[in-house]
């Protein structure tokens, strides 16, 4: 287990990333305090995502992150978020990025064993094998 705090002005994917880079496969939890988030919803019928960038200052009410190997063997993060904003209205989905404002505290949780992807062209989207 491994405790990560992240500070002001840092991305909060990109410094996760960063984070696991050697990591075989695992889990991430998180909370924390955020400028903006960028979030998406996939639309299986068009096999494409739509975005929403919400402006903060916003809440993180919940953060989880799966680690595990893409089909080209690149530890990768499908990360997914719950924000709220000054009107405790809530935006989720899977979280393409965000800003921290305050903190952002996450334990990641590391598996001994490889979780692999494959593509699967039906849903257009990154399965876990």
């Amino acid at each position: 287990m491994k405790i990560i705090s992240l500070k002001r002005g840092d991305f909060v994917v990109l410094s996760l990333e960063k984070k696991v880079e050697k990591v075989k496969s695992g889990l991430i939890i998180g909370l924390g305090a955020l400028e903006w988030a960028k979030l998406k919803l996939y639309n299986l019928e068009k096999k494409e995502y739509s975005k929403k960038t919400v402006p903060g200052p916003l809440e993180v009410a919940s953060f989880t992150a799966i680690i595990a190997k893409s089909p080209e063997g690149k530890t990768t993060l499908h990360s997914h978020a719950v924000v709220t904003n000054a009107s405790f209205e809530a935006f989720g989905g899977h979280l393409e990025e965000a800003e921290v404002s305050a903190t952002f505290e996450a334990v990641i949780f590391e598996s001994s064993e490889e979780i692999s992807r494959y593509h699967d062209d039906k849903i257009g989207l990154n399965l876990i094998k």
